[in-house]
C-alpha cells in the first residue's frame, strides 16, 4: 500500500512545470515594462514638443533660430534657467525633464506664403533614452520670423 504523499519524481516534474510558468510570466512582465516605458517617453517627448512651439508662437526669443539655424538642448539643458526655459521646471505634467534633449530648425518661410508674410516654419525634435537606445520625436510648426519677435504682430497670440 502506498502513502498519501508524492514521489520525488512528480515533485521535480511539478517544480519544472511552475518555473516554466514563471519564465514565462517574468518575460511578458519585463517585455511590458519596457513597451510602457518606450510610450512614457515618447508622449513626455511630445508634450515638450508642444511647450518649444508654443514658446515658438510667443515668438520667445530662446525658440527662435535664425533662417536657417538651429538651437539646441543638450541632455540637462532644457529647464536650465540661463539656456533653457526655467518654466518648465514648474509644470507639473512634464516629468524629469533632464532626460531629454532638444533641437528646434528655422526652415524659412514656407512655398506658399506670400512675399509679406512675417512667417517660418520650424522643425523640432525632442529625443530621450530609451532600453532601446535613443528615440526622437518630430514635429512641425508655422509661426513668426524671429525679426517678428517682440513686435504687436504675435503680442497676445493665445
Amino acid at each position: 500500500m502506498r502513502n498519501r504523499g508524492l514521489t520525488f519524481i512528480e515533485v521535480i516534474v511539478a517544480a519544472g512545470a511552475l518555473a516554466i510558468v514563471l519564465g514565462l510570466f517574468t518575460t511578458l512582465l519585463v517585455g511590458n515594462m519596457r513597451q510602457t516605458s518606450v510610450v512614457g517617453g515618447r508622449a513626455q517627448a511630445n508634450q515638450l514638443g508642444i511647450f518649444l512651439g508654443r514658446q515658438i508662437l510667443e515668438a520667445d526669443d530662446r525658440a527662435l533660430p535664425a533662417v536657417g539655424g538651429s538651437l539646441e538642448w543638450g541632455y540637462g539643458q532644457l529647464s536650465n534657467p540661463s539656456t533653457g526655459f526655467a518654466s518648465l521646471t514648474a509644470e507639473q505634467q512634464f516629468g524629469n525633464i533632464n532626460l531629454y534633449r532638444a533641437r528646434i530648425a528655422n526652415q524659412g518661410t514656407p512655398s506658399w506664403a506670400g512675399s509679406g508674410w512675417q512667417i517660418h516654419q520650424y522643425r523640432i525634435e525632442v529625443c530621450w533614452q530609451s532600453p532601446e537606445g535613443e528615440q526622437c520625436v518630430r514635429q512641425s510648426i508655422i509661426g513668426p520670423s524671429p525679426a517678428a519677435a517682440g513686435s504687436e504682430i504675435v503680442t497676445n497670440i493665445n
